[in-house]
């Protein structure tokens, strides 16, 4: 391993591709192709799978990590994909009836899949992998002294039971009806097992009062007396903008003003407070003034940012996502830097912002944590993902002491969360969940940016549904030692997520305000 201290000497990104060169890329794993394999699949409905959620099937390695691009062509029903050397995972959109629309996943057991192994029928392989995850997970959770309740084990006997009729089948399509019931039933058995051991373990563990509820504190002062009143009710940590297009747009003149308004509001209700972001290069985290700048220009003014923020503020301010976003998402790289530049500006990030307050936590803040971009890159040139970048800054001996993690309501099932928060901890850092959104209504809303609400777990999104899911979700990481920090985003229904708010436009509370409320109140 590289003498880490080397990286702190570095004052080029062409010194940082020499380093990251030695690392194996994934386009260099993916060998030689073999041949084509066939990939079937069909609907609860017993139809041929329509080609377009075919052609959206995607392929991982055996560690997660999903794989460039591989030539692929579809048809109703049907994939044919040129199949690597190594083998593969598989993952699909499907329709899961009484359960939702989430992702599915087909490992052969944590074996993955080689030549051999085609024609494959997804919706079995599918099946069969998730009782086998299910049924680990419970054995693993058991030797803690986890027993899962009747409900948990009668879920996960139909759905052994109806994967053994599966198998007895001849005719692909019967199989594959008889495995989408069994999906059915082994769906509920991981959520639901989930959640009891998450309160087993809370039960165990008992109150953590260190740990920190949160939400963007972005409402303050203009939405009024109401907006605060209801924020301090529930939240004891508080997220500040920093966006420096709008913090800095006249090059040396940094406005403080509204910080400082919403922080002194912050100090006196005793609430943490946290900054967001220090370095990121999406269009709002780019002043116009930076964009005329060389790349060397730019490292020095980030530098003197960050130094200039956190020494301000001082122990006022103990945390920050010093960085956000710099892992290949392209709408974080208007500045078109390469993954090499990226690291090196991570670096700056870290040390400098030590440097203005030697106590700071720094984040570093990650969305997309599955990754789900890269089998749109090519594998001559492939993404780099979120667990590959946390893994470089660690090899490079990048300082930092959290890792954030965005989940806005990603087309996972809780079972699959939290087997990526678990991933994500092997990492050895705390984990900070810094952004999370779900919504409460399938209506359209005009003003949000995203419009309309995506995915579908259980049931349309409602205020109900949106409760159930906070419930189960801050459950879970709350039960987990190295979580140590939940922020919501946004508090009151804003102009990002559609209706993602715990409060409406009119700051009435919804079901989940409530229903967070009453959940940290029990824990606290």
């Amino acid at each position: 391993q590289m003498d880490r201290r080397h990286f702190l000497q570095l004052s080029t990104a062409a010194t940082a591709a020499t380093l990251l060169a030695a690392q194996p890329t994934k386009a260099q794993e993916l060998t030689s192709l073999s041949a084509k394999g066939e990939f079937r699949a069909w609907t609860f409905q017993g139809r041929r799978m329509p080609k377009k959620i075919m052609s959206q099937i995607f392929f991982l390695d055996l560690q997660d990590e999903p794989l460039p691009n591989l030539q692929h062509e579809s048809e109703q029903g049907r994939l044919w994909a040129e199949l690597p050397a190594q083998p593969i995972a598989i993952a699909l959109n499907l329709s899961v009836q009484g359960f939702g629309n989430v992702k599915q996943y087909a490992d052969n057991k944590g074996r993955g899949y080689r030549l051999a192994e085609f024609p494959l029928n997804l919706n079995l392989a599918c099946a069969e992998t998730r009782v086998h995850r299910v049924r680990e997970a419970i054995a693993l959770w058991s030797r803690k002294g986890y027993i899962p309740s009747a409900e948990v084990q009668g879920y996960l006997e139909r759905a052994e039971a109806k994967l053994n009729r599966a198998y007895s089948e001849i005719e692909e399509k019967v199989q594959a009806l008889w495995a989408n019931e069994s999906l059915s039933e082994s769906m509920w058995a991981g959520e639901k097992a989930v959640f009891e051991f998450s309160q087993y373990q809370i039960s165990l563990q008992g109150k953590r009062p260190e740990f920190l509820f949160g939400a963007n504190f972005f409402g303050h002062p203009s939405l009024g007396n109401d907006y605060d009143q209801k924020f301090k009710r529930v939240f004891n940590f508080g997220t500040l903008p920093f966006y420096w297009k709008s913090f800095e747009s006249q090059e040396g003149q940094p406005n403080y003003s509204n910080v400082d308004q919403s922080l002194d509001y912050l100090e006196k209700q005793g609430i943490t407070a946290k900054g967001h972001p220090l370095v990121w290069f999406h269009d709002v985290g780019v002043p116009e003034w930076i964009r005329k700048l060389s790349y060397s220009q730019v490292k020095d003014k980030v530098r003197q940012r960050v130094i200039d923020v956190t020494r301000y503020y001082g122990d006022r301010i103990p945390f920050y996502d010093i960085i956000n976003e710099a892992h290949d998402v392209p709408w974080a790289d208007t500045l078109n830097y390469s993954a090499e530049q990226f690291l090196e500006l991570t670096q700056i990030a870290a040390t400098a912002s030590k440097e203005g307050y030697s106590d700071i936590q720094r984040i570093i803040n990650c969305c997309c944590a599955w990754a789900t971009y890269i089998p749109k890159s090519s594998p001559d040139n492939p993404a780099i993902s979120a667990f590959q970048y946390l893994q470089q800054c660690l090899s490079l001996d990048i300082p930092f002491e959290v890792i954030g993690l965005q989940l806005y309501y990603p087309s996972q099932d809780m079972f699959e969360i939290n087997r990526l928060l678990d991933r994500f901890s092997t990492l050895g850092k705390t984990i900070h969940i810094t952004e999370l959104g779900v919504s409460s209504s399938t209506q359209r809303d005009e003003k949000s940016y995203f419009k309309k609400a995506t995915g579908l777990w259980h049931s349309p999104w409602s205020e109900s549904v949106q409760a159930d899911w906070i419930e189960q979700f801050y459950t879970m990481c709350y039960s987990k030692p190295y979580i140590e920090a939940v922020t919501w985003w946004d508090f009151a229904d804003a102009n990002f997520w559609p209706h993602g708010g715990l409060l409406k436009r009119d700051l009435t509370p919804k079901e989940s305000y409530f229903r967070l409320s009453k959940l940290i109140d029990s824990w606290t």
